[in-house]
């Protein structure tokens, strides 16, 4: 473990080395200054160092000319690569402790104290400061991985579809790293097109393991299993027996619509998810209203779907709750803001209409999915 120790005497510099010498400390190094201490540090003439030299533990004198020690750990404190290290006060006056603790000092120590008390709290910093570097070592692997998970959690998502009869855009907003949030499309024949979307209860990692589990499955199931009922049913079944034994409660709402472009109908199955809506020109939004419970809180789940014909060029959107929730305004409020909103830019081409109510989604506290099918 590497020492500075900071004081104007000689004499305390060699008694303070010799004792922690003696205490098994072969790391240590002294300065005459504040001004020489902050060199050593990397910050003379006010620089700020890229990386933190390789002190465990600084003993700082308070009373020194030009700068005093207060001064010296007010600016190593404001130093971002010394925010952790400990500084303990080296002082034989009472006097300054509240300056000296509110500049950043951890410690103190008082002159001509006996030496196991010393050592003590030089020992005490130290192992703060080991399992600091310990914690944020564990953080930084945590955020890198996290980052990765972020990464690999994006290229499971669909790209835009944009064929003569449908486009489908979508906007994917994390309030962590990762999201319980996803949707998925896909074709299944010439005419048919399928589209999920899906919301894990809950946010962050836990969620995110839960939504990529339940996108694996997505693939097969809703090419085997036209009926979106149906569907849903599979897929209840499947999040009850793959996370039915966790403590707690697991479940997940989610929106399923087999959109048929020949027939121009579109069946739906709404598992406890929030209505998608269907605009027209010149005519009211339509609702996809509920229809079942959310996925992985029965064995089994009831409800027949919905189906709705169109007569011509629309958009559905579907979102996860996240776009809608307010502090201190009921969901359906929400929706109906959403709806207003929504209505008065369904005229814009489908990509622009979902970055536009994007910014409905930014600096929310849940993550937030938008998806926008276009039908001409």
């Amino acid at each position: 473990m590497s020492i500075l120790i900071v004081d104007d005497s000689m004499m305390n510099l060699a008694y303070f080395k010799q004792v922690l010498s003696e205490a098994g400390y072969s790391e240590i190094e002294t300065a005459s200054s504040a001004e020489d201490a902050l060199e050593r540090l990397g910050m003379s003439e006010g620089r700020i160092p890229r990386k933190a030299a390789a002190f465990d533990l600084i003993l700082l004198d308070i009373v020194m000319p030009d700068m005093d020690g207060i001064e010296a750990c007010r600016l190593i404190k404001a130093c971002a690569p010394y925010v952790d290290l400990p500084i303990i006060f080296l002082t034989g006056d009472r006097r300054h402790f509240k300056e000296a603790f509110g500049a950043g000092g951890m410690d103190f120590i008082e002159k001509g104290a006996p030496e196991y008390e010393l050592l003590a709290r030089v020992q005490s910093a130290i192992r703060l400061k080991k399992e600091t570097d310990i914690r944020k070592s564990r953080e930084a692997g945590l955020v890198k991985e996290l980052q990765l998970a972020k990464r690999i959690q994006k290229t499971v998502l669909p790209a835009p579809l944009i064929e003569p009869g449908i486009e489908i855009h979508a906007q994917y907003i994390q309030s962590d790293e990762v999201s319980g949030d996803m949707f998925y499309w896909t074709r299944i024949d010439e005419r048919r097109c399928g589209v999920m979307l899906i919301d894990v209860a809950g946010h962050g990692l836990s969620s995110a393991l839960i939504s990529m589990s339940v996108r694996s499955l997505l693939s097969g199931m809703v090419k085997s299993i036209t009926d979106p009922s149906e569907v849903c049913r599979e897929l209840n079944k499947q999040v009850c027996s793959l996370f039915g034994g966790s403590r707690g409660s697991i479940y997940l709402t989610a929106i399923y619509l087999l959109i048929d472009q020949e027939a121009r109908e579109i069946r739906y199955f709404n598992a406890g998810h929030p209505p998608g809506l269907f605009f027209q020109t010149d005519r009211p939004a339509k609702h996809l209203e509920n229809t079942g419970i959310p996925l992985g809180v029965r064995k089994t789940i009831d409800g027949a779907g919905g189906i709705f014909r169109y007569d011509g060029p629309g958009k559905i959107l579907l979102y996860t709750d996240g776009l809608v929730e307010t502090p201190r305004r009921s969901i359906r409020e929400g929706i109906k803001h959403l709806e207003t909103y929504a209505s008065r830019i369904r005229y814009l081409p489908n990509d622009r209409f979902t970055e536009k109510l994007a910014v409905l989604g930014r600096d929310k506290n849940d993550d937030v999915c938008i998806v926008s099918i276009q039908l001409n």
